[in-house]
């Protein structure tokens, strides 16, 4: 059996690793997330399927809108959840060049 997850589940890809950057901030903010908006709509009257349905959507965009808009972006974010920094981007050569032709 190990040989088949070694074999068959062995592989990465762009969703792969935009999950494995954003699983550690997903793991912080999402219970903080899932109360604060329970806390409006526990109280509606609501069948209980139709609050889980409500709850969960709902937290799940608000989080990965905070991740995108918010904790990815900034340095000092990442490093608070515990993020690589992201490293600034140097100019490209083809960038230096153009600008050098122009003037």
């Amino acid at each position: 059996m190990c040989v088949f997850g070694q074999h068959n589940l062995n592989f990465n890809n762009k969703l792969l690793a935009y999950g494995n950057e954003a699983l550690l901030p997903f793991y912080i903010l999402h219970q903080t997330v899932i109360l604060a908006v329970g806390w409006f709509i526990i109280p509606l009257d609501l069948s209980i399927l139709l609050k889980l349905l409500i709850i969960s959507t709902t937290s799940f965009v608000i989080i990965m809108a905070l991740y995108e808009l918010l904790i990815k972006r900034f340095n000092v974010l990442r490093f608070l959840f515990g993020m690589r920094l992201k490293k600034k981007q140097q100019p490209s050569v083809e960038a230096a060049s153009l600008e050098e032709a122009e003037s």
